[in-house]
């Protein structure tokens, strides 16, 4: 089974619109776990009526919190078997139920645990999605005014003609596919980073605590229409932004252990 967790943010109208990001009328090997973070009746009332897991419990909790909070009721109501996976996707990825059979199949043969899909901006699936990047350091700070970007990203073009997964350093939280097993040994995400960066540091510690790089595959693809909202530098979503930045950088150079980093390891290399 595939479990895919979707926190809605205000965001009802536009998941009834896609049907659940393209996937509700699949229910034979794909589960879909609605958590409402600004509880919406409309958004309650089209669950019940599909038969889809809903929650409005503890609104308000960051992204990270929110997803660990789905994987942990997940474990509790029905638990992992041995070849489920657990899917983090935005309320504004729109994906065929057949993509995500793919991704999760690769997966399962080439022994990746943490993957995800090439996304696009617009329906035509002509402009990119930045979803995987290299990690941030210190010089992304000096650059940021120049290149409008807090860290590099991967030329998507360059790679397009990949016949399998790239290896990346880390990929977007709006489509992160997960082994429960690894999910599980992270302790999640870190429900420290309230909002932004929750998924730069999940994939930095899957890499340097459990020796494991982010898959990417070029050809299995979905459509990202996100808003961006940190781009105004006086909303509270760029004080966000900047604060989890900041958090990130510090805990990479000075190799703290995250708070909620499970088993893990501290990795002692220079």
């Amino acid at each position: 089974m595939i479990h895919v967790a979707i926190i809605s943010h205000g965001h009802e109208q536009l998941l009834i619109d896609s049907r659940l990001g393209g996937l509700l009328d699949e229910r034979t090997h794909l589960k879909i776990w609605i958590k409402d973070n600004k509880p919406a009746a409309t958004l309650k009332t089209f669950c019940e009526q599909h038969q889809v897991f809903y929650t409005d419990a503890d609104a308000g909790l960051g992204f990270g919190e929110n997803n660990n909070y789905l994987f942990k009721l997940i474990e509790a109501q029905s638990g992992f078997e041995v070849d489920d996976f657990f899917l983090v996707m935005n309320p504004d990825i729109t994906v065929t139920p057949e993509t995500v059979f793919a991704l999760t199949e690769k997966m399962r043969t080439s022994g990746h645990a943490i993957a995800t899909l090439n996304l696009y901006r617009d329906q035509a699936m002509q402009v990119p999605d930045k979803n995987i990047r290299h990690f941030p350091g210190m010089l992304s700070i000096m650059k940021m005014p120049l290149v409008n970007t807090f860290s590099e990203t991967y030329d998507k073009d360059r790679i397009a003609a990949a016949t399998d997964a790239i290896a990346v350093e880390w990929a977007s939280g709006a489509f992160l596919a997960f082994e429960p097993a690894l999910y599980r040994a992270l302790g999640g995400f870190d429900p420290s980073y309230f909002m932004y960066f929750e998924d730069v540091d999940i994939c930095y510690r899957a890499r340097l605590y459990h020796q494991q790089a982010v898959y990417y595959y070029p050809h299995l693809k979905a459509i990202h229409t996100a808003a961006h909202k940190n781009r105004n530098i006086f909303s509270q979503h760029a004080r966000w932004f900047f604060h989890s930045f900041s958090k990130f950088l510090l805990r990479r150079y000075l190799r703290l252990s995250p708070a909620y980093s499970g088993k893990s390891t501290p990795d002692t290399r220079n």
